[in-house]
C-alpha cells in the first residue's frame, strides 16, 4: 500500500475498527515508513489528549460541586428555618393571648343606653380584653408602646357618641369629643401607664366601642 492509502486508513486504525488484514497491512507499512509512523503518533496523541480533557475538567469541577452542594444545603436549611419560625410566630401571636395583647393591644366594650338616659347621663365604658371576655375593667391603661391610642365607634352603631375621659383623680381631661359611627379619634395626649376612665353620652341603643 502507498502512503496515501495508509493515511486514509489510520483514523480507523486509531479507533480500532479496522479488519485484521488491514491492521496487519498498516503495521507492516509503518515499520518501514517513518512519515506514516509519525502521522500515526500524532493521531494517537490527539486522541489521548481528547480523552484526558474530560477527566481533567471533572477534577477541576469537583471542588465547585462540593461548594455548590454545601450552598444548596445552607439555602434549604435557611428556608426551612424561616418557615418554622414564621409558623411558630404566627401561632404565638394568634393563639397566645398575652403575646397578642402586647403586640396588638385591643380592648372592646359594649355599652347599653336605656331610653330614660337620652343624652342626659354619662355611661361608664367597661372594657374587656379581646381574648379574655371575663377580664372586665372600668379603666384603661396604655401599658404598651404598641397602643394606637385610638377609640372607634363601630359602623353598626346607630348614632354619634360623645366621649369624655377622666384621670385617676376624677379630673376630666377630654370633654365631649364627638365620634360618629364608623370613625375613630386619636388620643395622643394620653400618657402611658396611667389609668383613664372613659364615659360616653348618646341616644338609646347598644353601642360597641373599641380601644386600640
Amino acid at each position: 500500500m502507498n502512503c496515501n492509502i495508509i493515511k486514509d486508513l489510520l483514523p480507523s486504525y486509531v479507533d480500532g475498527i479496522c479488519s485484521e488484514d488491514t491492521v496487519k497491512a498498516i503495521e507492516e507499512h509503518i515499520q518501514h515508513c517513518e512519515e506514516c509512523k509519525q502521522t500515526l503518533k500524532r493521531m494517537q496523541q490527539q486522541t489521548d489528549d481528547v480523552q484526558a480533557i474530560p477527566e481533567e475538567v471533572k477534577k477541576a469541577i469537583t471542588p465547585f460541586k462540593k461548594i455548590n452542594k454545601k450552598r444548596r444545603i445552607q439555602v434549604i436549611g435557611a428556608i426551612v428555618m424561616t418557615f418554622i419560625i414564621t409558623i411558630i410566630g404566627a401561632w404565638v401571636i394568634q393563639d397566645v393571648g398575652a403575646v397578642n395583647q402586647i403586640f396588638f393591644p385591643m380592648r372592646v366594650a359594649v355599652v347599653v343606653v336605656d331610653s330614660t338616659d337620652d343624652m342626659e347621663e354619662w355611661k361608664r365604658v367597661i372594657f374587656n380584653e379581646k381574648e379574655f371576655r371575663r377580664n372586665d375593667k372600668d379603666y384603661l391603661i396604655y401599658d404598651s408602646v404598641f397602643w394606637n391610642k385610638e377609640i372607634t365607634n363601630h359602623a353598626n352603631n346607630e348614632s354619634d357618641i360623645l366621649l369624655r375621659i377622666k384621670d385617676e383623680n376624677g379630673n376630666v381631661i377630654v370633654d365631649e369629643l364627638l365620634v360618629s359611627p364608623g370613625t375613630s379619634v386619636q388620643l395622643d395626649n394620653l400618657k402611658n401607664n396611667e389609668k383613664y376612665y372613659f364615659e360616653i353620652k348618646t341616644t338609646q341603643g347598644r353601642f360597641h366601642i373599641t380601644a386600640t
